[in-house]
């Protein structure tokens, strides 16, 4: 079959590509001419270049011998009216509606052509896209087959994409045999497939080293035409060192509240040692004022041998009693200064007798014995003292306000050589606790006392005193028999732990 081509532009070109390029390979035919005004069409300029005969008058194909069809390119049909209207007798030519259907042919196959160069486009677009996105990329199949993976993942995984594909993906994140359906880590690809939804947790994956990350997972259906999930593309991010900068950003924000509390539950302690402490300083002065009274009167009436002797005792009363003042306004002084953290090896049982000090008073005025039972062998612990003395005030101070009727105080200490640690006990015969409350009584500003008595804090400031020294605090309590808090502070490892020798 001999045609001729009217019009010269792109579909032209696509018809002599295709014949060129056999893609009617039962069709014997044969391009034998192309007729357009303008000669630099592309569709002409491929005709030239495959030998063709071309023309700016499609009549000069009444002069081809033996054409069989003229197929009209230009979308003008008039065009090819007007050829088979003056089309000499002797030219034999196929009847126009052939000569369309080529044309439509034609111009289905310049479209397929279109799309499919699009396609390419795309495909090349989402490829270049998969392998330059910087967070890991995978592909699965619903039964969590692997089906493809960006270089990202395949970077941080250290595995070649051959040896990678057909792998389940929990073999390859996660180093188990089995899929991550536990609920404390639900599996984010199992969330996608029942809800055809997205999917997302945090799971703990490893890296090439081997070392485990913390990796944010999204998972997004990829759904066919009957709205099938029929892959899965998931989406993982390192956060590790996010949640690090994050954790230690929250760290820092607790040990400044936790600043803030222990301040100003000193201060509330503070007033409650003052009021005790008072009376302990009012009375060896009245003695001393009363002895210097008593002296001035006999210095007055004259002295004999036997008032020098007498006054020398009273001196050293005087000197007892103005040293235990001292002593006291010392105590309430260091108590009350405000001072940073600051770390040194002490004596825990002297720390004790500071606290039993200043709160004896309190103790008198509510009728409570106090049992004192300290070991003498406790080797020295790290910390600051200053804390450690407020920790046991609140302790001893809570006890004295679960006793308002009177009652025994003991706190002990005593050397735990096996978990090497001091363990002091401060233990009362109040009112006890109810069982269901003791999980709740170190939470800030939780009491089950009337709020004259204070605000909450003091046991909440505690445990942090406690945590803070690396240490453990726990308390067993039964309703009207009293409440023992237990205390524990580990020692030193430079320390023998052996305890000291008394």
């Amino acid at each position: 079959m001999r045609i001729a081509v009217i019009g010269g532009g792109r579909r032209c070109k696509a018809l002599l590509e295709m014949m060129d390029e056999r893609r009617f390979p039962r069709l014997k035919a044969q391009i034998v001419a192309v007729a357009d005004p303008n000669q630099e069409a592309v569709g002409v300029q491929r005709a030239k270049a495959m030998g063709i005969m071309v023309t700016t008058d499609y009549k000069d194909f009444y002069k081809i011998p033996d054409l069989d069809l003229v197929i009209q390119l230009t979308g003008k049909e008039e065009l090819l009216d007007d050829f088979i209207k003056h089309s000499p007798a002797k030219v034999r030519v196929l009847e126009s509606a052939i000569s369309r259907l080529f044309g439509d042919i034609i111009r289905f196959q310049e479209e397929f052509l279109l799309r499919e160069r699009q396609l390419e486009l795309v495909e090349q677009i989402v490829e270049s896209m998969f392998s330059s996105i910087r967070d890991r990329v995978l592909i699965l199949q619903p039964d969590r087959k692997i089906v493809d993976a960006n270089q990202a993942f395949l970077d941080w995984v250290g595995i070649r994409k051959e040896e990678l594909l057909g792998k389940f993906c929990h073999q390859i994140s996660h180093r188990s045999l089995e899929p991550c359906v536990q609920l404390s880590s639900p599996c984010p690809l199992e969330e996608c497939l029942q809800t055809g939804c997205v999917g997302h947790a945090i799971h703990e994956h490893y890296d090439r080293n081997n070392e485990m990350r913390y990796c944010e997972v999204t998972t997004l259906p990829l759904k066919g035409r009957n709205g099938a999930v029929d892959l899965i593309l998931e989406v993982q991010r390192d956060i590790t060192n996010e949640l690090q900068k994050k954790l230690e950003q929250k760290t820092q924000d607790l040990k400044r509240d936790l600043a803030r509390l222990i301040h100003e539950d000193k201060m509330i302690a503070l007033g409650k040692l003052v009021a005790s402490a008072v009376h302990e300083i009012n009375n060896p002065l009245s003695g001393i004022h009363a002895l210097a009274r008593l002296m001035r009167r006999q210095l007055d009436e004259g002295l004999s041998p036997s008032d020098l002797e007498q006054f020398k005792y009273y001196l050293q009363l005087i000197d007892t009693e103005s040293a235990r003042c001292s002593t006291i306004v010392s105590n309430l002084l260091s108590f009350a200064r405000q001072c940073k953290l600051e770390r040194r090896s002490f004596d825990i049982n002297r720390v004790l007798e500071n606290v039993v000090l200043l709160s004896r008073h309190r103790m008198e005025l509510q009728h409570v014995n106090l049992v004192l039972e300290l070991d003498d062998t406790l080797p020295e612990i790290e910390g600051d003292p200053g804390q450690i003395q407020q920790c046991f005030i609140n302790l001893v101070f809570n006890a004295l306000e679960a006793m308002p009727e009177g009652g025994r105080l003991a706190v002990r200490t005593a050397l735990d050589t096996k978990r090497r640690e001091v363990r002091v006990d401060v233990e009362d015969t109040g009112v006890g606790i109810p069982k269901e409350l003791l999980s709740q009584i170190f939470e800030p500003f939780f009491s089950t006392k009337s709020q004259d008595k204070g605000v909450g804090l003091g046991l909440s400031v505690v445990y942090g005193i406690v945590k803070e020294h690396l240490g453990s605090i726990y308390v067993k309590s039964e309703v009207g028999k009293g409440s023992c808090f237990t205390v524990r502070f580990p020692i030193p490892s430079k320390t023998s732990g052996q305890g000291r020798e008394a």
